[in-house]
């Protein structure tokens, strides 16, 4: 339903423009600001947060013992992953980590503290948002903008529930709730009863121990505990044997995976799941103790938010009589402390609410499109981030059964793709547009907790099926909004109403640790990530197919491209690529006076691979492709590792060369791997193959866009590269097995192929970007041709990847060494 309003004066003066507002600097927001300087570069962007400080709810909660309730692994940043073992962090630590965060990447710039945003709206004639802001003690202020991201959680920061107690006026002792903490309360030797049963009271009963006389936690139902080790044992372990980022990978995802299979598993068997619950329950407590009264709640498990226990301290705690659970009802405070319905006093100096949140969607923000008050309650949530008929418009909203930053990430690249998509496109608006009757509303949160039960009047609904539906799935969230089609038909992409009429929507497409169960669990997982595997490479297959011919070569199949005529030129490419890295701006510069042939290294694109990976034994592999092509003595271009490959080439079989053009060759051992590559470099062959079937697929999606960043820099990636230029085909788990055998091979032959460099007599040329990240054109190109009888080394402005960003200069080179050869 849609209201009329009038507009709200705000302050005087002309309004600044940005690209994007961020409101809220809380893990969502910082994500998000990195998200948008980093995929959407030159866009202007502010995070307005109403507080005084970065951290969000890692700021604001300051209660004893304030720790995580899911793993650290996942609750933190992707792009700067939990630096510790220490998988449930403290809050203190959390907030240091978000901070950090902000300032390693520079947003903490964009952030403007004491500005709380209390309107935002609409104009479809102007495309653009205007968001009003109250300053403490200031005149009001105005942006416009032209997306607006809503990183301001999901609850009210003024103020937690607190249930009408009775008689709590005449209670004598102290009244606290978790969300205001008193920075001076001492409850050294002091009774404490805790009024709650979820998270919070299980995290501060243990807490309170520590110092008080005894503690008390109060509830009217159990909630189910379960207790796993603050330190995470798997994380120990990968990081001491698999590089950095692949260790984070597989941490990740370990928790990714086991949390979607338990998730899984407690649906379809909720009474196998609670009763392994309350088994592990039991191991923690005296024999005689009635585990069902005080642990065994009326609802299944993920029901409500199953309570994670670190190292079990809240049965620690009780089993040392420091801490007991009393399963009951208040009827009324009194002066000493709480009556109980059954009839028992618990004598309290200090009684803890710890009795939920006051959800608040959109941090209270008032919403107005095109002069009508949006109520959020009468709408559909799209892909679990975007309000129905709202444009230019995205929320952070996390899961309940994972970690919230997961979705949260997911949301804000989303929402980069749009921003992206309009921008190529000409566009100025995305509006997820609910017009098909076939959808139904549903409950947004299918949870029974009485938080949520008391937002139900506030919060959008989800929709009977995609994109409506909201999964709680990290795994097809991650295919939806990575991949998933932009333009869906209800997705609509229109340009301001007063420059244009709208462009039609699409047509739519249908809509694509407990002891056993743990380990049932993490063989779930490992399937569930082969699985994924599978179908990401069928799906990139699809996209990017073999567009060549297949030859075989002593029993190996080779895929190669062969267009135009004149002097043969033959291509290899370097590390982690294929073919297409040429086709995509080379080869049309060069088909039209020469004979050109790209070819996949063996491994790489669609060419199987070699018995083994050294560069001396794919240049044999090449040397007898280009015998089986019949080829007379073509200039080789090789780039990159493909340079030392054609190096090898030409060293080893010097008749099968007529020239070599190489662009930024590797030419020397290296030390270690360059960053960009960093994660390839597992020497073990089955741990490679372990990583390419199982956290390969799910790195590359979601962190191959950083490694093609590291690779082009300082030049921008091409919007088209991981399709068109063909980046995407390492996510397969043969292509990245191959780069990662590559990777570990390449030092093994380099030593003996330097000592024979002075033996290179014919036409060798070095092309190299003046700022290459990756391999040092001093190192690799000025020594390499002051090794070389007549070499001529030239640089160009440029990174690594001069064959694709720069087109016009790379081809004019090449043909230049090919005319050289007559």
């Amino acid at each position: 339903m849609a209201i009329e309003t009038a507009s709200i004066p705000s302050g005087s003066g002309t309004a600044e423009e940005l690209d994007i507002v961020i409101v809220g600097a809380g893990l969502s927001g910082i994500d998000a600001g990195y998200r948008f300087q980093t995929e959407c570069p030159g866009k202007s962007y502010a995070i307005l947060e109403a507080r005084d400080a970065i951290g969000g709810t890692w700021d604001l909660f300051r209660y004893p013992g304030i720790r995580s309730d899911s793993d650290m692994y996942t609750l933190g940043f992707p792009f700067r992953p939990w630096p510790s073992d220490q998988a449930i962090a403290g809050g203190d630590a959390i907030r240091d980590y978000i901070a950090d965060t902000a300032r390693a990447f520079g947003i903490d710039a964009h952030i403007r503290f004491g500005r709380r945003v209390v309107r935002a709206a609409w104009s479809s004639a102007d495309a653009r948002w205007t968001v009003e802001i109250e300053r403490d003690g200031a005149a009001p202020e105005r942006i416009v903008c032209r997306f607006l991201y809503m990183g301001s959680g999901y609850y009210d920061y003024d103020a937690g529930f607190t249930p009408p107690f009775e008689g709590v006026e005449d209670y004598a002792g102290q009244l606290v709730h978790p969300q205001h903490w008193p920075a001076d309360l001492d409850w050294t030797g002091k009774r404490v009863v805790v009024i709650g049963s979820g998270a919070t009271a299980v995290t501060l009963v243990p807490s309170l121990a520590e110092k008080a006389a005894h503690v008390t936690m109060l509830q009217r139902s159990p909630t189910y505990i379960v207790s796993r080790p603050s330190q995470d044992g798997f994380a120990r372990w990968t990081h001491r044997v698999l590089p950095k980022s692949i260790a984070d990978s597989a941490t990740k995802w370990k928790s990714v995976g086991l949390g979607i299979a338990t998730y899984a598993y407690a649906r379809k068997r909720p009474d196998h799941m609670k009763a392994l619950i309350l088994k592990g329950v039991r191991a923690q407590l005296p024999e005689n103790y009635e585990v069902e009264r005080d642990f065994e709640p009326r609802y299944d498990p993920w029901d409500q938010r199953i309570c994670l226990v670190p190292d079990a301290d809240l049965f620690e705690a009780m089993r040392g009589g420091k801490a007991e659970i009393v399963t009951d009802h208040v009827a009324r405070f009194t002066p000493t402390g709480i009556a109980l319905r059954s009839g028992r006093e618990l004598r309290a100096d200090i009684v803890v609410t710890a009795t939920g949140l006051v959800l608040r969607l959109l941090g209270g923000v008032e919403l107005v499109v095109d002069g009508q008050v949006v109520n959020p309650a009468d709408r559909l949530i799209y892909k679990g981030m975007m309000v129905s008929d709202v444009p230019n418009l995205a929320l952070a909203f996390g899961y309940t059964n994972a970690s919230w930053t997961l979705k949260c990430d997911l949301s804000a690249r989303y929402a980069c793709r749009l921003l992206r998509h309009m921008d190529a496109n000409g566009y100025d608006m995305c509006t997820p547009t609910h017009d098909d009757p076939s959808v139904t509303p549903e409950p947004m949160l299918g949870f029974t907790s009485g938080y949520v039960q008391r937002a139900n009047a506030i919060l959008p609904h989800q929709g009977s099926k995609a994109p409506w539906k909201v999964h709680q799935n990290y795994a097809l969230d991650l295919a939806a909004l990575k991949f998933g089609k932009l333009e869906d038909g209800t997705m609509r992409f229109d340009k301001a109403r007063g420059a244009a009429t709208p462009v039609p929507a699409a047509t739519p497409r249908s809509a694509v640790s407990i002891g056993a169960v743990t380990a049932a669990a993490a063989i779930a997982a490992v399937g569930g990530l082969a699985l994924f595997a599978k179908l990401s490479q069928r799906r990139t297959e699809r996209m990017i197919p073999a567009d060549g011919a297949f030859i075989d070569v002593d029993g190996r199949r080779m895929h190669y491209l062969d267009r135009g005529t004149g002097p043969t030129i033959v291509m290899i490419h370097g590390l982690a690529g294929q073919m297409r890295n040429f086709s995509y701006a080379l080869l049309d510069r060069l088909a039209t006076d020469y004979r050109v042939i790209l070819v996949d290294r063996p491994g790489s694109g669609y060419s199987a691979p070699g018995e083994t990976a050294n560069i001396r034994a794919q240049a044999a592999q090449i040397a007898r492709f280009i015998a089986a092509l019949e080829l007379e003595k073509p200039l080789v271009v090789g780039h990159s590792l493909g340079g030392a490959v054609a190096l090898a080439l030409a060293i080893d079989h010097p008749e099968a060369v007529g020239g070599l053009a190489l662009i930024a060759p590797l030419t020397q051992p290296q030390d270690s791997a360059p960053s960009a590559f960093a994660a390839l470099a597992i020497v073990s062959p089955a741990a490679r193959k372990a990583v390419a079937w199982t956290l390969a697929t799910p790195a590359a999606i979601l962190g191959g866009e950083k490694g093609a960043v590291a690779a082009f820099a300082p030049e921008p990636v091409p919007a088209d590269f991981a399709t068109r230029g063909g980046g995407a085909l390492v996510s397969r788990p043969a292509n990245f097995e191959a780069a990662s055998a590559d990777l570990v091979a390449a030092n093994d032959d380099l030593p003996d192929m330097v000592a024979r460099y002075h033996g290179l007599w014919l036409p060798v040329a070095i092309l190299y970007g003046r700022d290459d990240r990756i391999l040092d054109p001093e190192v690799h190109g000025a020594r390499f041709a002051d090794m070389v009888p007549h070499a001529a080394l030239t640089l160009i402005d440029g990174g690594h990847m001069i064959p694709v960003t720069r087109p016009d200069e790379t081809a004019a080179w090449i043909r230049t060494q090919a005319d050289r050869l007559g």
